[in-house]
């Protein structure tokens, strides 16, 4: 995605990239925060119920803020507090914390596309070589490692490398490639 934002003094403007990233981290943490509001809400609305008479009982809203009345500080929240400020600080940490890149960019400008993509993209070109049978790619940034599986009297490894290498040549920065030849014969190559 892309935005066209105007330059300052009157430049020409400028074209902001937006690198696509991961769920923040603080959705986790704001998902269970939403839940424990949900069941605050439950708390309420029981305490309306039995404020009109449809349940018998005592409103949990009034007992609790008669608990936190009657408290007076004692030796146990001590370690309480200390929990809290800590909780506190990582879900602070957990909302400014950057997004993982989920992402890698394509040679082509503004482009993108999933690592796990590359991977099939990569064991789909291996397979389709003679003498190779089954691959699995795992991509990273900066590496592409392929694990083959394979004849070895008929499957050649600086051919799988290099179309492992003409696969990975369409990232802005191709990763190094590492393979691994299990023969299904027993030998290695290479």
């Amino acid at each position: 995605m892309t935005s066209t934002e105007s330059g300052q003094d009157g430049a020409e403007p400028t074209e902001r990239v937006f690198t696509p990233a991961g769920h923040p981290g603080s959705a986790i943490a704001g998902a269970m925060v939403g839940v424990a509001l949900i069941a605050l809400c439950a708390t309420a609305i029981r305490d309306v119920a039995v404020r009109t008479d449809w349940l018998n009982g005592r409103e949990w809203s009034i007992s609790a803020a008669e608990w936190i009345a009657d408290l007076s500080w004692q030796d146990w929240m001590w370690p309480a507090a200390v929990g809290l400020v800590v909780v506190g600080l990582l879900l602070l940490w957990v909302a400014i914390k950057p997004r993982p890149r989920s992402h890698l960019p394509l040679s082509t400008s503004h482009l993108w596309t999933r690592p796990g993509d590359v991977a099939r993209r990569c064991s789909a070109a291996v397979t389709d070589l003679p003498g190779v049978y089954e691959a699995d790619t795992i991509v990273t940034r900066r590496k592409v490692k392929a694990t083959v599986h394979g004849i070895s009297a008929v499957a050649d490894r600086e051919q799988i490398t290099a179309a492992l290498t003409d696969v990975v040549s369409v990232l802005e920065s191709p990763p190094r490639v590492v393979v691994r030849f299990r023969p299904r014969d027993g030998r290695r190559i290479g």
